[in-house]
């Protein structure tokens, strides 16, 4: 899914970046602005590292859900918080442990 456009849409306008990731995921405005809104509150205050982890994300559940024979993404009710806590949790521990090895 990745490709030389997602490396300048970090710094696109926020409703730009909405329509990148309704057109990439099918994600709807209140799906982003939660994913949004819980990375910013649990220390991603950063812009261009909060939708670095939003592509990701967005990336890691695609994957996932299509794996599961899903054409689209979709979160049960409390769900996506627990989605993002869970990749949140696994990104801190693969930077640990590259950081670790040197």
């Amino acid at each position: 899914m990745k490709n030389n456009l997602t490396i300048g849409v970090y710094e696109w306008p926020d409703l730009a970046f909405h329509h990148y990731c309704l057109q990439m995921y099918r994600l709807n405005r209140g799906i982003y602005n939660t994913i949004d809104q819980w990375l910013y509150d649990n220390g991603y205050p950063e812009i261009k590292r909060r939708r670095k982890m939003i592509i990701r994300f967005l990336d890691l559940m695609t994957q996932r859900q299509a794996e599961e024979g899903r054409k689209f993404l979709s979160f049960g009710k409390g769900k996506l918080i627990v989605e993002l806590s869970e990749f949140v949790a696994e990104q801190e521990i693969h930077a640990r442990s590259v950081l670790s090895a040197y």
